[in-house]
């Protein structure tokens, strides 16, 4: 619901109303306000809103999800890394591009990678992430990231 068009049916009001008092006026605003919900309401512009809402909502759920499981399972792997005699690490640094577009979503996903045990987000500049892995193979998890693929979903719920 706009405020423009609240105003277009007050400016209404006032024009085809008999009497400027104070009282007149202030029913005006009302009447005008309600019709105003009623037709966002109505017109589709409340549901795609809400829709919308609810579907950020499902994929903040399933991401919490699945950044938990990601996060207890890297506990375990590196914890057997680090309690093994050998420690057979290979540290890598790599660069990777992601697709989202949002600052806000590229700080989330830098912010998850960190969470991760084994992985650390280095800096984050432009589309570009620079991220230290504790091993080598944790490189294919980061490409086919499932963090991204949810925050694309997300991001792309307009």
């Amino acid at each position: 619901m706009t405020y423009k068009v609240i105003l277009l049916y007050i400016l209404y009001w006032i024009i085809l109303s008999e009497s400027k008092d104070l009282q007149t006026i202030i029913i005006g605003i009302l009447l005008c306000a309600s019709t105003a919900y009623i037709s966002a309401r109505f017109s589709g512009e409340y549901r795609s809103k809400q829709k919308v809402f609810m579907e950020k909502v499902k994929y903040a759920i399933i991401y919490v999800l699945i950044l938990l499981k990601e996060i207890v399972i890297a506990n375990f792997q590196v914890a057997k890394k680090v309690l093994s005699p050998s420690m057979d690490i290979s540290p890598t640094v790599v660069s990777i591009k992601t697709k989202l577009e949002s600052d806000f979503y590229k700080t989330i996903l830098a912010n998850s990678i960190t969470l991760t045990p084994g992985t650390i987000t280095v800096s984050m500049e432009n589309d570009t992430l620079t991220i230290h892995c504790l091993e080598k193979h944790y490189i294919e998890g980061l490409v086919n990231s499932k963090f991204e693929e949810i925050l694309l979903k997300a991001e792309g719920c307009k």
